[in-house]
């Protein structure tokens, strides 16, 4: 009498598992490699679009400087964690509305700040703005709102200054002494730099001490050109 064995044997049914366990294998590695790629082709993006962003408001403020009698440019260098860590404050006329109901004065103090994430180590820029307003007895006031948050995972936030001579300088600033006499000489606007160089520096996410390197320089049409 026959048996008619149509069963799989063991030997089989393990080489069948282990073909299957390699192809689920080499499926869910490249799955994961392109999701990785698709991840950080993300993380990049949201990388350029925060350096525009920025880049763009810092621009727009500083083009916008006020050389008035009350004017003001003071820039002053830091380092947080061995990286520059800058700060700029200067008076602008492009005020930033935060309220529809807001008017705009003639102008502002327009200050850049720079502070440490506590958790992840990286910068963060912060601007803030101060109305300046003149009162009943002609005396100007300033009125100031909360910083915003303009960019953040940051290794080096770094403004770099260009005199009528072409020497860089990482630090600027202008003294009331330094104003009357250039009111009395006719040359306020020499003590203002011919060229701002902005440098954002921003982490990667791969440990990488270099990061991505955004950099742009500022012309202030308020300066004095040859």
């Amino acid at each position: 009498m026959k048996t008619n064995n149509n069963g799989f044997t063991l030997l089989e049914i393990l080489m069948a598992i282990s073909i299957f366990a390699i192809v689920i294998g080499l499926a869910y590695s490249s799955y994961n490699a392109s999701f990785r790629i698709i991840g950080g082709a993300t993380s990049q993006s949201e990388i350029y679009s925060q350096a525009q962003t920025a880049m763009e408001r810092i621009r727009e403020d500083l083009e916008s400087f006020y050389p008035g009698e009350t004017s003001l440019f003071t820039g002053t260098s830091d380092t947080i964690n061995g990286h520059r860590a800058d700060s700029l404050e200067f008076t602008s006329t492009a005020s930033v509305k935060f309220h529809p109901w807001q008017v705009n004065s003639g102008h502002s103090i327009i200050s850049y700040q720079v502070e440490e994430d506590s958790e992840t180590k990286t910068l963060s820029i912060y601007r803030s703005q101060q109305a300046v307003t003149t009162g009943e007895d002609d005396e100007e006031k300033t009125e100031k709102t909360s910083a915003l948050l303009l960019s953040d995972t940051l290794l080096e936030v770094a403004f770099d200054y260009q005199d009528g001579e072409g020497t860089e300088k990482e630090t600027w600033a202008d003294s009331d002494e330094d104003k009357e006499a250039g009111d009395e000489d006719g040359d306020a606007a020499e003590l203002l730099p011919k060229l701002i160089r902005l440098t954002l520096r921003f982490a990667n996410g791969n440990d990488d001490e270099l990061g991505i390197l955004f950099q742009t320089a500022i012309v202030l049409p308020a300066a004095k050109t040859d």
